[in-house]
């Protein structure tokens, strides 16, 4: 049995990133950029004006004020998309924002400071030269970079891309992560119940919806019954696979078949089984393929324990495999309410947390039932809280690290 930080440690070490492929800027968002982005051409690609008003020379509005006006002849227009005028001495061009500052202008005085009567503008107050002009490549200039290959894209990075004429740009693959839920007592959603002793799957859908989550691509393989005939026949169907992810089947019970046929008919190589962690103990990690490019992970059948699990170990590979450079879950401190008190303290354990944000700092509220297999704890916590080893209470108002996995928390009301 190994430590938690040298089983992400192995787990990292041996996760390569996929291959890249070009996706069109409406399917980009959320995908990992595999190319340097550089400006085509300066932004903006002209002086133009920021807000609507007169293009005027300064010389011409020097010393206005409301007593002492400065009165141009109205000569042009400037609008945005319009063509390139021209001002001369004693005359002003109507403007508007995203105009081309007229040839021979060199301030653009906002409407609110004026007049209009018949074709002349009284202008009543100096501003400074150059006011409300945004200047030719203010934003960035032809040949910056702007965005690093390596960037998670999102709204600002995709509008990035379309203002330098990317309709098509290379990122990196999203894994293919088969999904095999194990065992003679799991049902599919829509399945009869016949038996006292079977229940529905959760962990098919929840590790789905956490697969989603990650970036990759969840593949549903099915479901294997506790036999070597069918343990086999299904995990045939993971070729395709970047990530194999099993769930049951990995710990030392007589039915536990999947690590022993993983090497069978995959070809897995396992590298570690049993993590010295709690919940998810008996967790299995391997790597196969042609390379040593693909993943094994054998995570326990509590459906608690195969979240945990997964969100400290499978999405960090998951978030590596597509290219990701930061693939950990945030981790804050915060004060536990409450305490937490256990009766052994051999092993790493999360516990299921519900987070606040108080104006003293972050607060933590354990859920009442740690037990791996209570699942609605999951649906009240926002992270886990780590109690190290060696630790057997957290007394109320004490500081513990909280792995996030749910920032909802966070989210903020305007009335508040």
């Amino acid at each position: 049995m190994i430590k938690f930080e040298d089983a992400v440690k192995i787990i990292l070490e041996n996760t390569k990133t996929v291959g890249l492929e070009k996706v069109f800027l409406d399917n980009a968002l959320g995908r990992v950029l595999a190319e340097d982005i550089y400006a085509d051409r300066d932004n903006p690609p002209a002086d133009n004006s920021g807000m609507d008003g007169f293009a005027v020379r300064y010389e011409d509005i020097r010393g206005a004020t409301e007593e002492n006006p400065a009165v141009l002849d109205i000569i042009a227009e400037s609008k945005a998309g319009g063509e390139l005028v021209k001002v001369k001495p004693g005359t002003a061009a109507y403007i508007y924002t995203g105009g081309l500052i007229p040839e021979g202008a060199d301030t653009v005085v906002q409407k609110e400071l004026t007049k209009v009567e018949d074709n002349k503008v009284f202008i009543f107050q100096e501003i400074k030269k150059g006011s409300n002009i945004r200047p030719k490549g203010g934003d960035y200039k032809r040949g910056d970079l702007l965005i690093e290959s390596g960037r998670k894209l999102r709204p600002a990075e995709i509008g990035i891309l379309s203002s330098v004429n990317k309709p098509t740009v290379y990122v990196y693959q999203q894994p293919r992560v088969g999904i095999l839920t194990t065992g003679d007592e799991i049902l599919d959603v829509g399945e009869p119940v016949e038996k006292l002793s079977q229940i529905r799957t959760s962990n098919t859908y929840s590790i789905f919806s956490q697969v989603l989550e990650a970036g990759g691509i969840p593949v549903v393989i099915g479901f294997s019954k506790d036999t070597p005939e069918d343990t086999e026949r299904k995990l045939s169907y993971a070729k395709s696979c970047d990530i194999l992810l099993t769930t049951g089947g990995v710990s030392v019970g007589e039915y536990d078949l999947v690590k022993d046929f993983v090497t069978k008919v995959l070809g897995v190589e396992i590298l570690f089984w049993k993590v010295k962690q709690k919940p998810g103990k008996p967790v299995a990690f391997g790597v196969w393929g042609a390379e040593k490019e693909k993943l094994f992970f054998g995570i326990p059948g509590n459906p608690v324990a195969a979240m945990v699990v997964f969100e400290n170990m499978v999405k960090p590979a998951i978030r590596k495999m597509r290219g990701e450079k930061k693939v950990f879950n945030p981790v804050i401190k915060a004060k536990l309410l409450g305490g937490y008190r256990r009766k052994k303290g051999e092993r790493l354990e999360f516990i299921r947390v519900a987070l606040e944000m108080t104006e003293d700092g972050f607060v933590a509220r354990p859920f009442g039932k740690q037990g791996s297999n209570i699942l609605t704890g999951m649906v009240f916590a926002h992270g886990f809280g780590m109690v190290e080893v060696g630790v057997t209470e957290i007394k109320d108002g004490e500081e513990i690290k909280v792995i996030i996995f749910d920032k909802s928390f966070m989210d903020g009301d305007l009335n508040a």
